[in-house]
């Protein structure tokens, strides 16, 4: 009898180890406002390195770092159009918290104009930290951290949440344009905004492309998943060019539990339901 209650909760246990470790869940069919705070690097060259991140291969105009530091329920202000904030269920609170971090980096946008206001291409990368391993501080958000593999490498381990890329519909007249923002982000003393879309990137999955594929977004070259609105100033010292935040907007999709935790909460409640049958007989 031991034996078998010992297995049944063995099944059971796996179910909620499986659950403790995995990353910030966010809910389905609903709208969510999120919160970055970025560290940029920027050239109209479009000759810029990342170090040390195997994807980010060749140059690119624009590329940096950010960590998330809200997420909110949001409502919807315009619908297929805007998501406003709400009530945060997650606040980044650093590194000796109990919350986690959220980390990523974006990378291979290309600049098209040359005042450095439209740009095409790009790429974000998303990852979570379980408390415990997050090591972003605010002074390194501040411009603390290099510009060096090192900061990359912090910013970009942990679990892989999801790749999205920036997608076409910002100018409803150009479909080459990806970001647009409203002066040039090399202006010394400027500072501006920027906005764009992007799409999940279903070829590279992770924890959260499935819920953030929602295609909610309406504009001229079909729907998006996710929106930005990017707020910039250039940094006048430090080795970053640009410090910037800007809210993420997306309406998740209706998700499903994951094969896996689908796996072993079958596996839970045969054990109980084999267990319970051995009582009977007994």
């Amino acid at each position: 009898m031991r034996k078998r209650v010992l297995l049944a909760s063995f099944a059971l246990l796996c179910v909620a180890r499986l659950s403790g470790a995995a990353p910030l869940a966010l809910p389905g069919n609903s709208p969510i406002y999120f919160q970055f705070n970025n560290l940029e690097q920027v050239n109209l060259a479009n000759n810029l390195i990342v170090p040390g991140y195997a994807p980010a291969v060749g140059t690119q105009g624009n590329w940096g770092v950010f960590n998330i530091s809200s997420v909110q329920n949001g409502g919807v202000v315009s619908p297929h159009n805007d998501i406003g904030g709400g009530p945060t269920f997650f606040a980044d609170d650093g590194p000796g918290g109990t919350a986690g971090q959220i980390t990523g980096i974006f990378y291979g946008v290309q600049v098209t104009s040359a005042n450095g206001t439209t740009a095409t291409g790009g790429h974000i990368d998303l990852f979570w930290h379980d408390a415990g391993s997050d090591t972003i501080t605010a002074a390194c958000l501040a411009g603390g951290c290099a510009s060096d593999a090192a900061t990359v490498a912090a910013f970009t381990s942990g679990t892989f949440l999801a790749r999205l890329d920036f997608a076409s519909g910002i100018d409803p007249l150009n479909a080459t344009t990806f970001i647009k923002s409203n002066t040039d982000p090399t202006t010394q003393g400027g500072s501006g905004h920027a906005d764009s879309f992007a799409n999940v990137n279903t070829g590279v999955t992770g924890a959260w492309t499935n819920v953030l594929n929602g295609d909610w977004f309406n504009t001229a070259f079909g729907t998006r998943d996710i929106r930005f609105s990017n707020i910039f100033f250039l940094n006048s010292g430090g080795q970053w060019n640009l410090k910037s935040n800007d809210p993420g907007r997306v309406f998740t999709a209706a998700t499903v539990p994951e094969p896996a935790t689908l796996t072993l909460f079958g596996l839970g409640l045969a054990g109980l339901a084999r267990a319970r049958r051995k009582k009977n007989q007994n």
